[in-house]
């Protein structure tokens, strides 16, 4: 069945990794820090577990459950960093109680920083875990945070900025990492449609030169060669067909036969023959005296977007044969190309893949038809293409 394409760059797939990643990040460190939490409760102000303990389970839970949906929720994950750095402040106050144990801050301090990478940045979050990690020592000095010595307060405090510094860079890597491969995508789409419109300026380039040999150089030629006054009135209407057909070319494009239906046949199987292509079949219902007829572009785009079909089907479907089918309906000419190929979702085609949206659909879309590409997995895949014809 038809899909649309979902649009889908890098980046977005690398924020969605990101988020992810980071909600299994808290997943482990929480499973990890659950015995601490529930150790450090009774001795903590109630006001405390509310404001701070309830904000980071609030936030994380929303992060988390924006990961779900493959996005980045900067204000959850940055309320998050910002709920951790202030417990930490308003530890002491909130826990005059001795204790023999870093606080359970300490297990959330790496996460916190990976969380301020996700939603601010490396600046951001270096900053952050270079403060916070100085803040966690002097509690960890303190009574309230075990009191511990400075060597073992600032081993602690150090081991959870390094720790979340690095999964701060690896986002860093992942985010610069997406947007080059962006970057280089656009730049290969720029590169192509430039040398799409550098091949039309030669077709026409060649069209031209066409002309110029067929009509008006051979027209010179037989000027040059009359002697009899038959032989210099043929030169004279050769060189008025081609001033006639350059003064055309100039005003629109070069007049170009129509192609009558019943060449297609065999033109489409110039096109299947290509030694690169899986085996086709081709059947035709058109009759064999159809006066109908294509407009020579589109019969030109007809021929390229099977092409394309057919080079997609042999690079990329694992098929076995592919079939051409070929009929006129109400008027309408109905060309099928299908193969029985693995298929595949076309949802999951991103814009910057160019073969079926430019090279097909643009393509026939361009010259007053109609394309439509559907497939499923597993089912193989189908391009249709549709021109209204009309009778010579």
């Amino acid at each position: 069945m038809a899909a649309a394409v979902r649009d889908e760059s890098h980046r977005a797939a690398a924020e969605a990794v990101i988020s992810r990643s980071i909600a299994v990040f808290a997943l482990v460190l929480c499973a990890q820090g659950v015995d601490d939490v529930l150790d450090d409760l009774p001795g903590l102000a109630p006001w405390w577990d509310m404001l701070f303990g309830g904000g980071a389970a609030i936030t994380i839970l929303w992060a988390a459950a924006a990961s779900v949906r493959g996005r980045v929720d900067r204000w959850a994950l940055g309320g998050f960093a910002v709920v951790i750095a202030g417990g930490l402040l308003t530890w002491s106050g909130a826990h005059p109680v001795p204790e023999s144990g870093p606080p359970w801050l300490w297990h959330v301090l790496s996460l916190a920083t990976a969380c301020l990478a996700g939603a601010a940045g490396i600046k951001g979050a270096a900053l952050y875990a270079v403060s916070t990690s100085i803040l966690f020592a002097l509690v960890r000095h303190s009574p309230s945070g075990g009191s511990a010595s400075w060597d073992v307060a600032a081993e602690d405090a150090a081991y959870a900025a390094m720790v979340g510094i690095a999964v701060a860079v690896a986002i860093h890597a992942i985010r610069l990492g997406a947007e080059r491969a962006d970057t280089a995508e656009a730049h290969a789409v720029a590169a192509y449609k430039e040398s799409a419109g550098a091949r039309a300026q030669l077709i026409e380039r060649h069209r031209l030169g066409a002309i110029l040999h067929d009509s008006v150089m051979s027209a010179l030629v037989a000027a040059a060669q009359a002697v009899t006054p038959e032989q210099r009135c043929g030169a004279a209407r050769a060189a008025r067909e081609g001033m006639r057909r350059l003064e055309e070319y100039a005003a629109t494009e070069p007049a170009r036969s129509p192609v009558h239906l019943v060449e297609l046949p065999s033109r489409l199987q110039a096109v299947a023959e290509n030694p690169a292509f899986l085996p086709v079949d081709i059947f035709s219902a058109l009759p064999g005296d159809s006066p109908l007829t294509l407009p020579a572009t589109v019969a030109d785009a007809l021929l390229e977007a099977t092409f394309t079909a057919l080079d997609n089907a042999s690079r990329h479907s694992r098929a076995s044969r592919a079939t051409i089918s070929i009929r006129v309906v109400g008027g309408r000419l109905r060309v099928e190309i299908a193969d029985d190929g693995r298929g595949f979702d076309l949802g999951s085609v991103p814009p910057r893949r160019l073969g079926i949206r430019v090279s097909i659909i643009q393509r026939v879309v361009g010259t007053g038809g109609r394309a439509e590409v559907a497939s499923v997995p597993g089912e193989g895949t189908k391009v249709l293409l549709e021109w209204v014809v009309e009778e010579q």
